[in-house]
């Protein structure tokens, strides 16, 4: 609730361990095991196999080639949804480095990647992020360890290894089979193209530059207009899609304006508990709340798989504040019928945590504010969940 945001905001540096996020997703062993072995596997690899010179001299280019890239084409990236794998924009480099380096280069490539997708691009739950870092690091090292057993021969294979574990694992951790279509294509594209990227990195480095300007020329060109103009507005909810949101936050001319996070509270757990389509209509129910409660020049959209994001131009925090507690109260207030058992009614019930940013208190751009608002939020789920807590000042 509201009167908890000062005190949240005095703990929120020292979060309890038993309410971390993490001991509360459905399927935690599996997570956990992921994890574990990425870390045991990284420490045998970088143990037992020698890095060259050479192989340092191919992890520079390709570390560069993939920030480089990566931060180019980072506005697309971020709103980017039907990928399946992890690594996004960055898969086709880390392809290059699965068939040209050692492991513990490879993997390096793949932790910096990660490491550029959370600062850069967008900040999941720690846990979250970790994993998916794990996840590809697992598969980086499948791939490498069936090229170290069959020689460099099966290229195609190798790559093929990286891009079928790197998917499965993530699915199997949300509980849901991977997606098909558009996403396959995406993917399967990224594992092509780093096969070729591996071939200029040993053969023809003076090629590179070249396929690095094709691919952003490509991704920004063609997978970005694609994605704005096919989905501009998420079918599940009817609110903008992150892309949308994004370029429409850029252009907002308000010299002050708001950005509230909302995040549902044990999302998966619901998901797990009733199942998917439950799942979506409580999206839908947060959604339609979230439209009664803004003014229609308000910015409404989905920015991940249970969140949500509002830009309020022209109000300051105080009232962004009010406006965030009425939604918060909504939500809470709104069920969502379920199939019933005997006759009787049975509905699902379900509470939104809710981030305060405003400009210019945490920033003069809208991506300084939605990350400060985004900090509130993971304040108010270590608080306990179903309140409002405003972004704290930064020091002056």
């Amino acid at each position: 609730m509201m009167g908890d945001s000062a005190a949240a905001g005095r703990r929120w540096w020292l979060p309890s361990p038993t309410a971390w996020a993490l001991w509360h997703q459905p399927r935690l062993v599996l997570l956990l095991v992921v994890d574990l072995l990425a870390l045991a596997a990284t420490v045998a690899a970088v143990v037992l196999v020698p890095v060259t010179l050479t192989a340092g001299v191919r992890f520079a280019i390709l570390l560069a080639g993939l920030l480089g890239c990566a931060e180019l084409c980072r506005s697309a990236e971020r709103g980017r949804a039907e990928a399946l794998l992890g690594p996004g924009f960055g898969t086709p480099w880390l392809v290059a480095g699965v068939l040209v380096l050692p492991p513990g280069p490879a993997v390096a490539l793949a932790v910096a990647c990660g490491l550029h997708r959370w600062a850069r691009i967008r900040r999941r739950p720690l846990h979250r992020q970790v994993f998916e870092v794990a996840a590809t690091v697992v598969a980086v090292l499948l791939a490498v360890g069936f090229l170290l057993l069959t020689g460099p021969g099966p290229a195609v294979v190798a790559a093929l290894v990286f891009g079928v574990v790197g998917a499965l694992l993530p699915a199997a951790v949300d509980g849901r089979a991977p997606r098909g279509g558009s996403a396959v294509l995406f993917d399967g594209a990224m594992l092509a193209l780093g096969v070729v990227l591996a071939w200029a990195v040993q053969d023809s480095p003076w090629v590179l530059p070249a396929l690095a300007g094709g691919l952003v020329v490509l991704y920004r060109g063609e997978f970005g207009r694609a994605g704005r103009d096919a989905a501009s507005v998420d079918p599940g909810t009817g609110v903008l899609t992150a892309v949308a949101w994004w370029d429409a936050a850029r252009e907002t001319p308000a010299p002050a304006f708001s950005v509230l996070v909302l995040d549902l509270d044990r999302f998966g757990d619901l998901n797990s508990r009733h199942g998917r389509r439950i799942g979506d209509a409580v999206l839908r129910a947060i959604a339609d709340a979230l439209r009664a409660e803004v003014r229609s020049a308000d910015l409404v959209g989905r920015s991940g798989g249970g969140e949500f994001a509002v830009l309020l131009p022209g109000t300051g925090c105080f009232d962004a504040l009010a406006i965030a507690e009425r939604i918060r109260l909504r939500v809470a207030s709104t069920a969502v019928a379920l199939k019933a058992a005997h006759g009787s009614p049975q509905f699902a019930w379900a509470t939104v945590s809710v981030g305060v940013a405003a400009r210019p208190d945490h920033g003069e751009e809208a991506a300084a504010v939605f990350a400060a608002a985004s900090g509130a939020v993971r304040r108010a789920k270590e608080a306990g969940r179903n309140r409002t807590v405003r972004a704290p000042s930064p020091q002056r």
